[in-house]
């Protein structure tokens, strides 16, 4: 989700935390979106839905939808509290976020609370709720006019580790919001999601009050989706091996934003750069707008329109001295679709570039576009550019971040990435 702004009003300081395992990285079970057990997973959407859905959903002002075409949200799936009870906390799906920061969820008591399966948590009845002598509060309010406000406690987490061994990692005090009045919409009428897990640049997020154990990083590595089997997802804190072929580009912050800014200077198609002025993904109004933020929750890129329009020119160009190929309306809400006679059209698309600051993050064929072999809406086999045009900034969605390792250094202001092949070997 991004351009999030959050007003703390009052924040209690952050204690030293206390793990029960000693141990230098933390992995967790990454639902994807499509995955059955994701709370947003719906099994009557074919293929060309999900898409459709996606697209609409990437062209909101904001990445958090309203409406019913909230579909593309990665969760977690975490333990907070301490019950005479077996398991000894209890269970709750949160949305993950790299464009806010405080860790929420919604709690008994709520006078303003939004539909959720599970009972919100059970504050009172915790032992390890620790709220302080006076409750310090919170008020945090998203870019689409949802928000959330509460009180600020400290809470023992539990996380299921996904690495050899598995076991439960506690991590206690640590500081979340309990949510009292929260103006949120989830779109499925048996919402599981009890709230976020943000993991923004603030010292309340997520990743950085696990502090200097985990070094301030975190990682994923998200599959391309070629059927109904969707690849195990992991979230990665911590320490992980990064290859020679590892590249990296600055991350920047602005005061209006809590998201991942990297600084995009060009694109290419097939390693001829465009002719596109680089002033266009540059910040404006004191970073207000412009800019570009890589975002896992924005489902396809978008680019501010006089790089879009140039981007997709050129494809067609390109497209022209491709055989077998005809330009459609593919009613996907992606407007750059070509149909192609046999699926072997599908193969050979054409490599996109984006050129950030030091380094270049290179689009491999089904990472640039959305395929559909014997789509249901067309009824023949065709494929679209998988991004959006944007009249005001810029965004690396998750999309075109598949098949990559991304890892958040947060303390060394530092985006590494590489590519890998996430259905294989997604830790």
């Amino acid at each position: 989700m991004e351009k999030v702004v959050i007003f703390i009003l009052s924040l209690c300081t952050l204690a030293n935390l206390t793990f029960v395992v000693n141990s230098n990285s933390l992995t967790l079970r990454l639902i994807h979106p499509h995955s059955p057990e994701s709370p947003f997973f719906q099994a009557n959407l074919s293929h060309e839905e999900r898409i459709r859905k996606s697209a609409l959903q990437s062209q909101l002002d904001s990445a958090r939808a309203r409406v019913d075409v909230q579909v593309f949200l990665y969760v977690v799936k975490v333990g907070i509290g301490t019950f005479k009870s077996t398991p000894p906390y209890k269970e709750y799906f949160l949305e993950m976020d790299t464009g806010s920061s405080l860790i929420w969820t919604q709690c008994e008591g709520c006078t303003k609370c939004f539909k959720q399966t599970t009972k919100p948590f059970p504050r009172k009845g915790s032992s390890s709720y620790t709220a302080g002598k006076t409750e310090q509060t919170y008020k945090v309010s998203y870019a689409d006019g949802s928000g959330t406000r509460g009180v600020v406690a400290r809470e023992t987490f539990y996380l299921e580790s996904m690495r050899r061994g598995g076991g439960i990692t506690k991590i206690q005090n640590i500081s979340f919001g309990c949510g009292l009045q929260n103006d949120m919409t989830f779109a499925n009428r048996n919402n599981k999601i009890a709230g976020m897990m943000g993991l923004g640049w603030e010292n309340i997020s997520f990743v950085r009050q696990l502090g200097s154990q985990y070094k301030g990083r975190f990682s994923y590595c998200l599959p391309v989706i070629r059927s109904r089997k969707v690849p195990t997802n992991y979230l990665t804190f911590g320490d992980i091996t990064t290859p020679r072929n590892a590249k990296t580009t600055t991350l920047y912050r602005t005061m209006q934003s809590t998201g991942y800014f990297v600084e995009l200077r060009g694109i290419s198609l097939n390693k001829n750069r465009l002719n596109i002025n680089p002033q266009v993904f540059a910040l404006q109004n004191g970073g207000r707008s412009g800019g570009c933020i890589f975002d896992s929750g924005t489902p396809y890129s978008r680019l501010v329109k006089p790089a879009y329009e140039v981007l997709k020119s050129e494809l067609e160009k390109y497209f022209s001295r491709v055989k077998g190929l005809k330009r459609i309306k593919g009613n996907l809400g992606l407007e750059f679709c070509y149909e192609t006679k046999s699926s072997e059209g599908l193969k050979n698309l054409p490599e996109i570039t984006f050129h950030l600051q030091g380094s270049d993050f290179v689009l491999k064929g089904e990472s640039g576009f959305e395929v559909v072999r014997g789509g249901f809406i067309v009824g023949r086999n065709y494929f679209c550019l998988a991004m959006v045009p944007d009249n005001k900034s810029s965004v690396i969605g998750a999309h075109q971040q598949t098949n990559h390792r991304i890892i958040y250094d947060t303390e060394k202001n530092m985006l590494i990435f590489y590519p890998q092949d996430c259905s294989k070997n997604p830790s």
